[in-house]
């Protein structure tokens, strides 16, 4: 059981790392970033701060949130969420910084790359969810409010990152005199990469026995 646990950790770790890296490629691609990021993207710009430290930042507070939904049904297992996004913060910069030289002016790649974004991001997110290790706090938020008021986890979903998505605009106009980090590549990646995650599921599910499954003992 130790070996499957630390298989699972391990490839859980990978999977943040797969996940910040199609993050990188949405947002290097200057079509706009993915809805969950638009809003620490905008606040890195206005505060001069890197996106994976605005993340952290920002989900940090989603932690605290849930701690104040949640009231006594907030369990110290629910603080793996803040080590595990503070590694998915680092793996962000890593990742834009990774993606960086790909860059391009040119439209078409342009939208190839935050396509190919899309599905690298819906690798990690199917890959993270069957390793059944943690959540991260933007997603636990979510969790949090449709348990305690009995809603739809994706009617929730859909509000919170339009929430995200609004807000981000309201601060790029106010604070940057214009709209930045929401554009088509929001509202593509929006729509792909769940459908890339769905697309994916059969494998991970298939990983998922790899790592669960214990290994025969020596002389077997």
């Amino acid at each position: 059981m130790r070996k499957g646990l630390l298989r699972r950790y391990g490839a859980f770790g990978a999977s943040l790392f797969v996940c910040a890296l199609g993050i990188g490629l949405i947002t290097n691609a200057n079509l706009g970033t993915s809805p969950i990021t638009s809003l620490p993207y905008v606040a890195s710009r206005i505060l001069g701060l890197s996106l994976g430290t605005l993340t952290f930042l920002l989900n940090v507070f989603f932690l605290a949130w849930q701690k104040a939904v949640l009231g006594k049904d907030f369990h110290a297992s629910h603080l793996m969420q803040l080590p595990a996004v503070f590694l998915f913060s680092v793996f962000i910069d890593m990742g834009m910084a990774l993606t960086a030289p790909l860059m391009t002016q040119v439209y078409g790649l342009q939208a190839l790359m935050c396509v190919i974004g899309c599905a690298v991001l819906g690798l990690g997110i199917s890959v993270e969810i069957v390793c059944n290790v943690t959540v991260l706090p933007g997603e636990g938020i979510v969790i949090a409010i449709a348990y305690r008021y009995k809603r739809i986890f994706d009617r929730i979903k859909i509000l919170f990152d339009v929430s995200l998505v609004t807000s981000a605009l309201l601060l790029s106009l106010v604070f940057l005199g214009g709209v930045e980090g929401v554009r088509e590549g929001t509202v593509v990646s929006a729509l792909l990469v769940g459908t890339f995650v769905r697309i994916f599921t059969p494998w991970a599910k298939r990983l998922q026995n790899r790592l669960t499954d214990e290994e025969p003992p020596h002389g077997r």
